[in-house]
C-alpha cells in the first residue's frame, strides 16, 4: 500500500499556509497604504522598499492568486496525499503561482518538498502474513521436489546427469 511520506506532505502544508499568510499580510498592507492610515509615515519608506503596491487592482489580484496558489497545493495533498501522484500537474501550478504571487519562505518550502520521495510503500502485517505463507509455500514446493528428483536418481530412475540437469532448473 502507498502513502505519502510524511515529510512531504508537512513541507507542502507549511509552505500553503505560509503562503496564505504571506499574501494574506500584502494584501492587509497594501490596503493600510493605500488608504492612508495615520502612523504609517514612519513606515512607509519600508513598505515602499518592500513592493507593497498602491495599487487597488494590483493588490487584489496578487491576494488572489495567493489564494488560489494555496487552495492548489491543499488539493493536491488531500486525503493524506493518497491522490498526490494523480494530481501532481495540480501542484505544480500550485507551485509556480507560489513563485509568481508567494512569498519567500512559502516557495522554500515547497522547492525542500520537491527533494523529498513522494511516496512511501508500507505493507499492513496482514499482507506481510500474506507474502510469507506464499514465500514459505514456495519453499516448501521446492523442497518437495528436490526430495522427489533425489528419490528417483537414488532408485535408478534419472540418471545423474539427468538429475543434475533437472535441479539446475529448478534451482
Amino acid at each position: 500500500m502507498q502513502y505519502m511520506n510524511n515529510k512531504k506532505r508537512n513541507l507542502v502544508l507549511w509552505g500553503a499556509i505560509a503562503n496564505l499568510v504571506s499574501c494574506l499580510a500584502s494584501f492587509v498592507i497594501s490596503i493600510l497604504v493605500i488608504c492612508e492610515v495615520k502612523g504609517l509615515e514612519k513606515y512607509l519608506d519600508f513598505i515602499s522598499l518592500t513592493g507593497f503596491s498602491t495599487n487597488l487592482w494590483y493588490a487584489i489580484i496578487v491576494f488572489a492568486g495567493g489564494l488560489i496558489a494555496t487552495v492548489l497545493l491543499l488539493y493536491s495533498i488531500r486525503e493524506k496525499g493518497k491522490h498526490f501522484r494523480s494530481s501532481y500537474g495540480i501542484f505544480i501550478a500550485g507551485f509556480v503561482m507560489v513563485l509568481v504571487f508567494g512569498g519567500f519562505l512559502a516557495w522554500a518550502l515547497l522547492l525542500g518538498s520537491m527533494w523529498v520521495p513522494d511516496v512511501i510503500v508500507m505493507n499492513t502485517p496482514r499482507e506481510v502474513r500474506q507474502e510469507e505463507v506464499v514465500e514459505n509455500r514456495a519453499y516448501e514446493e521446492k523442497k518437495q521436489k528436490i526430495e522427489e528428483l533425489k528419490h528417483l536418481r537414488d532408485s535408478g530412475i534419472i540418471s545423474e546427469e539427468e538429475y543434475k540437469e533437472r535441479l539446475f532448473e529448478l534451482l
